[in-house]
C-alpha cells in the first residue's frame, strides 16, 4: 500500500510536467511540418517543371472558416512555370478563406492548425504568426523564391524580398503565449526554409 501511495503521489506530480511536454511537442511538429511544407513547395517546382505558390493566412484572433482554425497554409500548382499572376489567375473559385484545398485539384499541399488541436472546444491553441497573410512561389527550374503580397514580383531580388520571412509557432492558452516558441525561417532566393530552434 505504501508502495502504490508513493507511485500515486509521484505520477500526479509528474502530469503537468507530462501535459506541457505533449503541447510543446505539439508546436515542435507544427514547425516541422510548416517547414517540411515548404520545402515539398521548392521540390515540386522543379520536378513538375510548374510553379508553386504557397499560401498563408492567419486569423489575427478572430478565427478563420471552418473550425475557427489559428492559420493556414496551401499549396497551388501554377499552369507555368514563372511566378506571375497569369500563371495562377485560372484556379476558379478558391481562396484560402474558404480552405477549400481539398476540393480543388490545382491544391496539392496543406497544412490547418486544427491538425494540432485535440480539443477544438476549449481555449488551448497551437499558433503560426507570420509578419501578414502572405504568399510565397517557387519558380519552375530553379531554386528561386518569389514573395508576393498583394501582386506577384517578377524578381524576387526587390528591395523587400531580399532576405526572407519568419514565422513564430507556440502554444497559446486563453490567449497568452505558453511555453517554448519554435521560429522558422523561409528565406528567398535560393535558401533552403528550415527551423531555427
Amino acid at each position: 500500500m505504501v508502495v502504490l501511495a508513493v507511485m500515486g503521489i509521484l505520477v500526479s506530480a509528474a502530469l503537468p510536467s507530462m501535459g506541457l511536454a505533449f503541447a510543446d511537442r505539439r508546436v515542435a511538429m507544427a514547425a516541422r511540418d510548416v517547414v517540411s511544407l515548404f520545402q515539398r513547395a521548392r521540390y515540386m517546382s522543379m520536378a513538375y517543371g510548374r510553379a508553386h505558390r504557397v499560401d498563408y493566412m492567419n486569423d489575427g484572433g478572430t478565427g478563420l472558416l471552418p473550425n475557427s482554425q489559428s492559420f493556414a497554409f496551401e499549396t497551388l500548382r501554377g499552369t507555368a512555370g514563372a511566378c506571375s499572376l497569369s500563371t495562377f489567375e485560372n484556379v476558379a473559385d478558391v481562396t484560402l478563406d474558404e480552405l477549400d484545398c481539398g476540393g480543388n485539384w490545382r491544391c496539392v499541399d496543406h497544412l490547418y492548425s486544427h491538425t494540432y488541436d485535440p480539443d477544438p472546444t476549449d481555449n488551448d491553441l497551437i499558433r503560426v504568426d507570420g509578419w501578414q497573410n502572405s504568399s510565397f512561389c517557387y519558380e519552375a527550374g530553379s531554386n528561386n523564391q518569389v514573395f508576393v503580397d498583394t501582386v506577384l514580383f517578377a524578381n524576387w531580388q526587390t528591395a523587400n524580398a531580399q532576405a526572407g520571412f519568419g514565422f513564430l509557432a507556440y502554444r497559446e492558452l486563453d490567449g497568452n503565449a505558453m511555453g517554448v516558441a519554435r521560429k522558422m525561417l523561409i528565406p528567398n532566393g535560393t535558401g533552403s526554409p528550415r527551423v531555427l530552434r
